[in-house]
């Protein structure tokens, strides 16, 4: 039986907004730390990420507007969060996946260059 099936997550509630927050719930098992940290900061601008602790698989993410926000706005911003959290997770797999051929790739062109100037 596979983890997804044995490991309960709660149902992923609609997307609401309320107090000037959107909340989330994250599957840790899904989402690396460091996506979560770097989409959050690319959205600094829009929104401030609250980033709680792992709780029984899941990490809690609140969204965070300023007071002038509309729903609709917030909504949105949620969404695209949604799916550039996504992609920033990919990138984080694709890194480690690729971190060994691409360290043997500098230390060969590395190798063939001489770093001091000999005169």
């Amino acid at each position: 039986m596979d983890q997804a099936k044995t490991r309960p997550y709660p149902e992923v509630p609609p997307l609401r907004f309320a107090e000037g927050t959107v909340r989330l719930l994250l599957n840790a098992d899904a989402y690396h730390l460091a996506a979560i940290q770097k989409t959050s900061y690319a959205f600094a601008d829009r929104c401030t990420a609250l980033i709680r602790n792992v709780q029984d698989g899941v990490i809690p993410l609140s969204l965070v507007f300023r007071p002038t926000t509309m729903e609709t706005d917030a909504l949105e911003v949620a969404r695209r969060f949604l799916q550039d959290l996504l992609d920033q997770e990919l990138r984080e797999q694709i890194g480690e996946e690729t971190r060994a051929i691409r360290s043997l790739i500098l230390a060969h062109a590395f190798s063939r260059t001489d770093l001091i100037r000999r005169d």
